[in-house]
């Protein structure tokens, strides 16, 4: 359970804060407090004890019963409407990592939109796709324009914050083509590429090869071939990201998450 992984961690460091300040007020000759700094320390392993064994359990939310025969429903997904469908497969699946994709029309419009129906499908050539829907009136997307014009796209990749969650919800506002997002919402984007979010986590560059229609669908696929990533100096690219996901229809959240299990092999 996520909160549970989350309260286990806060009780280990008051544990491991309490037993420093006991140490430091030993080695102040502050001897009065100290009783109290144990009290407090002891109870909070206590605390954690019980957490741990699972004896706390009901206090946290869990939806992870697995599928049997007595429990199991079975929902037809034609027969939902747009929202339904897409608030339920939205809560399942998920989080999905969210990209803020920039382009620029030929007349050097620059439009920036978040997009979480995207995915790194290859690592040998490195690809990715992006489903870029059109509107109730048949208007399509405006990065899909773009890319059909200069090629190019950049997937900002935001840190989980709420300053980054704001600019989220102002870019998924709808614009005229002419209009810029980074003009109306006062983005700035790096000297050396005007595509590029300075207060993105990281990016990643490519340039559209194909597009498809998928079938009985609004909906275009477009296949990017990635050319470039730009991260921090010093970013340890060992390590997992940690940036602002999708999980449920409007809540945005990060990850990764304080549970994870290795697997000793590549999924």
């Amino acid at each position: 359970m996520e909160g549970k992984a989350h309260v286990i961690s806060f009780l280990k460091n008051c544990i491991e804060y309490a037993e420093a300040s006991i140490e430091r007020k030993k080695g102040r000759g502050e001897l009065d407090d100290i009783p109290k700094w144990e009290a407090y320390r002891d109870y909070t392993a206590h605390a954690l004890m019980e957490v741990q064994a699972g004896e706390l359990d009901r206090w946290f939310e869990n939806q992870s019963k697995p599928l049997n025969n007595n429990n199991l429903a079975t929902v037809e997904l034609d027969t939902l409407s747009h929202q339904a469908r897409a608030s339920l497969l939205t809560n399942l699946a998920s989080p999905r990592p969210l990209a803020l994709v920039s382009t620029s029309s030929q007349e050097g419009v620059r439009n920036i939109a978040p997009y979480t129906s995207l995915s790194v499908v290859t690592n040998t050539p490195p690809m990715a796709v992006v489903s870029l829907s059109a509107n109730r009136n048949d208007r399509l997307r405006d990065t899909l324009l773009n890319l059909r014009e200069t090629k190019k796209a950049v997937l900002n990749f935001l840190p989980a914050s709420d300053a980054a969650g704001l600019i989220v919800q102002k870019t998924a506002q709808p614009l005229e083509r002419d209009q810029s997002e980074w003009d109306e919402f006062e983005l700035d984007g790096l000297e050396a590429d005007p595509l590029v979010l300075k207060n993105a986590a990281f990016a990643i560059v490519g340039h559209m090869v194909d597009e498809m229609d998928l079938p009985d669908s609004k909906t275009k696929l477009v296949v990017l071939k990635l050319d470039q990533i730009l991260v921090p100096e010093e970013y340890d690219t060992n390590q997992p990201s940690h940036i602002l996901c999708q999980h449920g229809l409007n809540r945005l959240m990060s990850t990764p998450s304080a549970w994870h299990y290795n697997i000793d092999r590549n999924v």
